[in-house]
């Protein structure tokens, strides 16, 4: 609120600077304000350069966290690739996916427009989809992953999404229907905490 207030304060000098321009010409005697001020209904003045250094400062403080803590690895790089490829435990015999190589382009893809179709299908706002895949991506730059497990975190990234984001909701039991019987309930609520963890 701080950040909205300060951008509010800016935009109130600007206006304020452009009608204190359109009077002066039409009155050369009327006082305009102190250019360098910026007040707010009972606040102290503000020196503009202070809101400016101010605005400066968050922004360098959410590049810094844009490139440190919220930095996600591209897990689609040929490098990523190979380095979860030689740190992948071997696979069981148990799960036929497990030596699937990493997960590339075409399987996200293909996850990218499933989930707007599911999106679209459920009349929810096609944003969800976004905030969807940024979850997944998020998730996955963590850790290697098979095409079963790679299916499981996209759709409960999409279901976390909706169920985050809007105000409807997708019921599990239509989620479990999408996938074909081929995730349970305990699988979704599993792999939810996962990626919340």
């Amino acid at each position: 609120s701080i950040h909205i207030k300060n951008v509010f304060r800016l935009r109130q000098l600007l206006s304020s600077q452009l009608v204190c321009k359109d009077k002066e010409r039409a009155d050369p005697e009327w006082q305009k304000p102190s250019k360098h001020l910026l007040t707010h209904r009972g606040s102290p003045p503000t020196m503009i350069s202070d809101v400016m250094i101010d605005l400066s400062d968050r922004f360098a403080v959410m590049r810094k966290q844009e490139s440190t803590i919220y930095r996600a690895e591209d897990y689609l790089s040929q490098a990523t690739q190979m380095h979860q490829q030689q740190h992948r435990p071997s696979p069981s015999s148990d799960d036929s996916n497990s030596s699937t190589p990493g997960v590339n382009e075409v399987w996200r893809e293909k996850i990218c427009e499933w989930s707007y179709q599911v999106v679209d299908h459920f009349d929810f706002n096609r944003e969800i989809v976004s905030i969807s895949l940024s979850y997944l991506d998020r998730f996955l730059s963590t850790r290697p992953v098979n095409k079963k497990i790679f299916q499981l975190a996209a759709m409960t990234t999409l279901y976390l999404a909706i169920k985050l984001n809007e105000q409807g909701t997708l019921k599990m039991s239509s989620l479990i229907e999408l996938s074909r019987g081929y995730f349970m309930v305990e699988h979704i609520a599993a792999m939810e905490e996962a990626v919340l963890r």
